[in-house]
């Protein structure tokens, strides 16, 4: 899932640091005056949602390096224009290589699309896992974090709706596509759970670890939505970040003294 999702921009983690070396993907303010799934007005208001950004790791090697265009080029193209009105000659030239030689890849089109599914599996993992960190969160008011949760994963959607959809109509009839998102949900919810107990005194639900999976299907099941309908891609993007994170919070029971540091950008 390129951005900025559960806040926005930099990770802000130790030069030291195994995650400092990851690379970078592409900033999330471009990718999103250019999208269409929802549209609004952003502010410049300083928020925890203008901290995060998508984790990428490090490919090595020629070959990978080879490799890493064509998957680059692919995802960029795929997510703009969809995985169908996306020739390979396209992809080819914009990855600097030869229609042979990504078919010296991939010897099909759909595979490409699974790679392309693959990597973004990969990186998700990598990027949860230093999303949900409890300790990134530390002093930030619960409101405020599912906030954030929410504008990250609305600006992860939005820079790659053409790849996300091929992936829902594919992940329906394809086990392995299906196996491999079942897989990543239950990474997020694992690293979800671990976030929402550790702010358990924030709660009136009985069990937060519990709620984790639920909070997940709602976020996922709302976006892909609004996704697969045409219809409601001009929708106002601030009534989304608000009310989708108004669910959450009413879900969860956020308690009283904390409700009233909520502040929603309009």
């Amino acid at each position: 899932m390129p951005i900025s999702m559960v806040c926005q921009h930099f990770l802000r983690i130790p030069r030291g640091s195994a995650c400092f070396r990851f690379l970078i993907a592409v900033e999330a303010e471009a990718a999103l005056r250019s999208s269409d799934m929802v549209k609004g007005p952003r502010t410049n208001e300083q928020s925890p949602s203008s901290v995060l950004q998508w984790v990428r790791p490090p490919r090595q090697g020629r070959t990978r390096e080879q490799l890493g265009r064509i998957l680059e080029a692919a995802e960029q193209l795929v997510s703009q224009q969809g995985f169908d009105r996306v020739s390979v000659s396209e992809i080819a030239a914009a990855a600097r290589t030869s229609v042979g030689g990504f078919y010296r890849r991939f010897p099909t089109k759909e595979s490409l699309l699974h790679a392309l599914h693959e990597r973004f599996c990969e990186e998700a993992k990598v990027t949860a896992s230093a999303v949900l960190a409890p300790d990134r969160w530390r002093g930030i008011p619960t409101p405020a974090v599912l906030q954030a949760l929410v504008d990250f994963l609305i600006d992860v959607y939005q820079e790659r709706q053409g790849l996300f959809r091929a992936i829902l109509v594919r992940a329906i009839s394809d086990s392995a596509a299906n196996q491999r998102s079942r897989e990543l949900f239950d990474h997020l919810a694992a690293h979800m759970g671990a976030l929402l107990q550790e702010r358990r005194g924030d709660f009136e639900h009985p069990d937060p670890r519990l709620g984790a999976p639920f909070v997940l299907r709602v976020m996922f099941g709302t976006l892909n939505h609004f996704l697969m309908l045409p219809e409601l891609r001009e929708f106002p993007r601030a009534v989304l970040q608000r009310e989708l994170a108004r669910v959450l919070r009413t879900y969860l029971g956020v308690r009283a003294p904390h409700m009233a540091t909520v502040r929603i950008r309009s």
